[in-house]
């Protein structure tokens, strides 16, 4: 996150458009920063027990964090754009991972582009046929989220790997 804001201050300073690495960076620091708190926060109640249901021990705020999934960008929705941007990047490549990308990435596409050569053969809109490959999309979009992250921190890896 800091990194994101340091890059994001940089181009807001310098008047300049941040570069795709870095929306798509702002991106996934949105979606595992919420996801992440949103699941340590869960833990956290499991571990106290009933302490959390109490008045005035802070867990009464912890639903604020669905809040946060849906603001400034639904998750899903971010996701399904990494997803998509992807996709469209590994077709330009005429079916080949891009370098750097993690076999995650690049098996997931192979997935969705299965998915929607079979659907759009079958009759179903391009839209449809993707929407099919819902499961496929999702787990393209954690891989990127994945990479993304291990970019960003040096390969120390993804929160959501050490939880």
């Amino acid at each position: 996150m800091g990194g994101c804001e340091a890059d994001l201050r940089e181009c807001l300073v310098a008047r300049t458009i941040p570069p795709d690495t870095l929306t798509r960076a702002i991106a996934v620091a949105k979606i595992r920063a919420v996801e992440t708190s949103i699941a340590l926060c869960h833990a956290l109640k499991q571990e106290v027990g009933s302490y959390a249901l109490m008045w005035n021990t802070g867990f009464e705020n912890t639903d604020f964090l669905q809040c946060c999934k849906f603001a400034e960008g639904d998750s899903r929705i971010l996701s399904q754009k990494l997803a998509r941007d992807a996709f469209n990047e590994f077709v330009k490549n005429k079916g080949k991972a891009p370098g750097g990308w993690s076999r995650a990435e690049a098996g997931s596409c192979r997935r969705v582009a299965k998915i929607v050569a079979a659907g759009t053969k079958a009759g179903a809109g391009k839209m449809a046929a993707w929407d099919s490959a819902w499961v496929d999309v999702y787990a393209l979009a954690e891989a990127v989220c994945d990479r993304v992250v291990g970019e960003r921190t040096g390969g120390r890896g993804s929160a959501r790997a050490r939880l």
